[in-house]
């Protein structure tokens, strides 16, 4: 039998790739504007995102294993429990470290989470027979097949 795809990982890994594309502009401008605290704010903001999209999966996949209530339940109260996390971690970079500049890590975390939904909307086959990335823009190359029609 067929193992199930991982289809949230691969998204996730995508919109990670997608973000560490536009990571180094988002550095830029941010240090352009706001100087050397800003550039580092834009860069945690960055990879606070990233770690969203990534824990986001790892959720999501748990809780599909184990029922559709589950996957329900992780998907809403995840939800809850990530943006008080990213909360917490801007009010605790913000206690801790002096150079976080918090109007720039909030932009950032905001922009980089609604640019990179909306950048991946391209990427992502909507319908049920064949979830996940559309074949096209996989991540992982097809499979060829045989004369046969034997998966080689």
């Amino acid at each position: 039998m067929d193992a199930t795809p991982q289809v949230e990982r691969s998204i996730a890994l995508d919109l990670a790739r997608h973000a560490l594309y536009v990571a180094p502009a988002v550095v830029l401008v941010a240090g352009l504007v706001r100087g050397v605290d800003g550039a580092a704010s834009a860069g945690l903001g960055v990879a606070l995102a990233i770690a969203n999209f990534l824990a986001t999966a790892t959720g999501l996949a748990w809780g599909a294993r184990r029922s559709p209530a589950t996957l329900a339940a992780v998907a809403m109260g995840g939800f809850v429990v990530r943006m008080g996390v990213l909360l917490g971690a801007m009010l605790l970079a913000d206690a801790l470290f002096g150079w976080v500049d918090v109007i720039v890590l909030g932009i950032t975390l905001f922009a980089a989470h609604l640019g990179l939904l909306f950048w991946e909307l391209r990427s992502v086959s909507l319908t049920l027979a064949a979830p996940g990335l559309r074949r096209d823009r996989s991540i992982t190359p097809p499979t060829r097949t045989g004369p046969e029609g034997v998966t080689e």
